[in-house]
């Protein structure tokens, strides 16, 4: 069984010394951990790490698969992992059920979907080829772009964009039995989920809006397209993606904004 978390192919020299924590435990390292720390065996960051990779590698799409993978690890993973060692037993221990089942109900997802999305980031490799001006990779003008001249003039402004949607959760239920709903920002390129807020009970998306996006870099919503659906076509969203944010916007207008709706289908 292997573990790839991006990290240095060495290992510490002894079992004393933890093994170098780098790429996903690194990034999962930025996390805020909830839990008292009093009595905490495990760090969060190697808790998160063992689900990402059970999850990823493996399929499992349940705590009790997931505590059944790291029990399955072999020592050399289980360091790599971040595990304690235990100088009684003279091994790395593994999590079980319970313990990941506390760590990973406190969580702050946003928070969690920002290390992630520092990750993959790290990891997504660039479009090969020309791009279209939406950034979408199209044979066509790969064929054309090596016809070109060497010199033919600058080239189409490339633009990032994000899309803003609301999901539900599939299988997520609150104490109360209300369905869990999220509002995510998603790069169009690559799919990445940049941003990602939970919606409250008693409340919907729209108030979310700016929060959620509050959560992404100036350097990288300056310049970019947004595009949402028709809920999101409020004014207060256009003038904080402009005046705030310095960014453009796509929205879907429909019966919600009437006289917006009514202005753009008129005759000229």
């Amino acid at each position: 069984m292997s573990v790839c978390l991006g990290t240095s192919p060495s290992q510490s020299s002894g079992p004393d010394r933890e093994a170098p924590a780098a790429g996903l435990l690194q990034a999962l390292a930025k996390v805020p951990d909830p839990r008292d720390p009093r009595g905490v065996r495990y760090r969060l960051s190697t808790l998160l790490a063992i689900g990402v990779c059970a999850m990823t590698a493996a399929g499992h799409n349940s705590l009790v698969a997931i505590a059944e993978w790291a029990r399955r690890c072999g020592q050399a993973e289980l360091a790599r992992l971040g595990c304690p060692f235990d100088p009684f037993t003279g091994r790395f221990r593994a999590p079980g059920e319970r313990t990941l089942r506390d760590a990973f109900a406190r969580v702050d997802p946003g928070a969690l979907t920002a290390a992630g999305f520092t990750r993959l980031a790290a990891l997504a490799k660039p479009a090969a080829g020309p791009l279209s001006p939406d950034s979408v990779p199209e044979r066509e003008q790969r064929r054309a772009h090596r016809a070109a001249p060497q010199n033919p003039g600058p080239l189409p402004l490339k633009r990032r964009a994000f899309a803003v949607d609301g999901k539900c959760l599939r299988g997520a239920v609150r104490a109360d039995g209300s369905r869990v709903f999220v509002l995510t920002a998603v790069r169009h390129d690559d799919a990445l989920t940049a941003a990602l807020r939970e919606i409250g009970a008693k409340t919907n998306e729209i108030p979310e809006f700016a929060p959620l996006l509050d959560t992404i870099d100036d350097a990288d919503l300056a310049g970019a397209v947004i595009t949402v659906d028709a809920m999101h076509a409020q004014r207060a969203h256009a003038r904080y993606l402009v005046e705030d944010r310095n960014a453009h916007y796509l929205l879907s207008v429909k019966d919600n904004q009437c006289a917006t709706r009514r202005s753009d289908t008129s005759p000229p």
